[in-house]
């Protein structure tokens, strides 16, 4: 995985800003459902999985945050050319985030990032392919503070990874706020 001097600078910029009341470090996990969806004429596939994403979140303000994580976007399964495929993605995501409080306990989100993912393509399981890139990332999602330290978060994400016609995932996890 390559990340740009870019990416790191500007990294270098957001964790070096002045101390402020609202900020706060998150980690936190979330599980969901997966749909991957390809119409590639030579690896046609349509198909859902469970996926998981663990993150971290340095929120520098009530409504600016920087979040990174890893997302394993399953194994799902489908059938390509009358036998068994499979495609085998993760990836490692960064993103930038905004923040709307909607009360005291709840706010909504929005994101946009990018993500370095790999993938593995199999039929009847052989491996036909392996590929990796750098592609843009976006999602949505709402937040729930049950107490200051512990959170649940429900959210969308979508994925633009030029391999694929539709990557994205639904979840729900947990957050704990340091």
């Amino acid at each position: 995985m390559k990340i740009s001097t870019v990416t790191l600078l500007g990294l270098a910029v957001l964790f070096s800003a002045s101390a402020n009341a609202d900020e706060s470090l998150t980690l936190g996990g979330s599980i969901g459902y997966v749909n991957i969806e390809n119409d590639d004429p030579g690896f046609d596939f349509d198909a859902n999985d469970t996926g998981y994403k663990f993150f971290a979140n340095y929120t520098f303000s009530s409504n600016l945050a920087i979040e990174g994580g890893y997302v394993d976007f399953g194994s799902p399964e489908d059938i390509v050319g009358g036998l068994p495929g499979e495609i085998d993605a993760s990836g490692w995501n960064i993103y930038g985030v905004g923040n709307i409080p909607l009360s005291d306990d709840v706010n909504v989100f929005a994101k946009a990032g990018v993500v370095a993912w790999e993938a593995d393509s199999s039929i009847d399981g052989f491996l036909v392919d392996t590929d990796d890139g750098t592609d843009l990332a976006l999602g949505f999602g709402a937040r729930w503070n049950s107490s200051e330290s512990f959170g649940i978060r429900a959210e969308v994400d979508w994925f633009d990874i030029d391999e694929a016609d539709s990557i994205w995932m639904a979840s729900v996890g947990f957050e704990l706020r340091f």
